[in-house]
């Protein structure tokens, strides 16, 4: 096994994890100071700029694995990371199929063919935490989030490693901005109410009993969810 200085400088990880963290310091850098921008380089030039520094850090990470591989070999995967890691992947695929449209059951006697759960959708009402909202604030970055931990703890390979970290890594940082920036009105709000019932990071609601658990598996949608598995 090699050093950590070694892994580290190995292409494959260095390329990954920089991406990754050039990434997140590029979209807190730029939405911070959106406006800042924006008077200096136009609408259409700060939109230019945001997505031609993204794409250069997400394209760091697909060199880095396409030209370098997955990296050296950190560790013999056994039973109990597959088993972490196959429960991770779960909550990211459930996570992400539930924020589709509901789907409609085929076997239900009220089944019209549409695959949409129509009424589904006329049943739901207005609220300000339902569904997904109760596990997280960030649901969309949190679903990958966990598709990338799952993936990590699955995969020997530094360089896969490095790059599927970067998934959770963008959910954290990126939500606590995002919160941070809802809080000052920017793009957005985050109400103190709001915030001391829901959570930034996954199930901490739930977990400290700000949120409860039945209505949450009332809410998740049920062929959406089945799918997901």
């Amino acid at each position: 096994m090699l050093p950590p200085a070694a892994v580290l400088a190995h292409p494959s990880v260095s390329l990954c994890g920089g991406g990754w963290l050039f990434f997140v310091a590029e979209n807190a850098v730029l939405s911070e100071n959106r406006q800042v921008f924006i008077d200096r380089l136009g609408d259409r030039g700060y939109k230019s700029c945001y997505g031609l520094l993204s794409t250069c850090s997400l394209a760091s990470v697909a060199y880095g694995l396409w030209r370098h591989g997955p990296g050296p070999r950190l560790r013999s995967v056994g039973t109990p990371s597959l088993a972490i890691g196959s429960a991770l992947t779960c909550v990211g695929l459930v996570g992400a199929f539930n924020l589709a449209p509901a789907l409609a059951n085929p076997l239900g006697d009220d089944f019209t063919g549409c695959p949409l759960d129509l009424k589904a959708v006329r049943a739901e009402k207005p609220s300000d935490v339902v569904g997904l909202e109760r596990v997280t604030r960030h649901p969309q970055f949190w679903s990958l989030g966990f598709l990338g931990l799952g993936c990590a703890a699955m995969t020997p390979f530094a360089g896969t490693a490095a790059a599927a970290l970067g998934f959770p890594l963008v959910a954290l940082v990126n939500g606590t901005h995002l919160d941070s920036r809802h809080r000052r009105g920017m793009g957005g709000s985050l109400s103190v109410e709001r915030e001391a019932k829901t959570s930034g990071v996954p199930f901490v609601a739930l977990l400290r009993g700000r949120q409860a658990w039945a209505p949450l598996l009332d809410e998740l949608k049920p062929v959406n969810s089945v799918l997901a598995l």
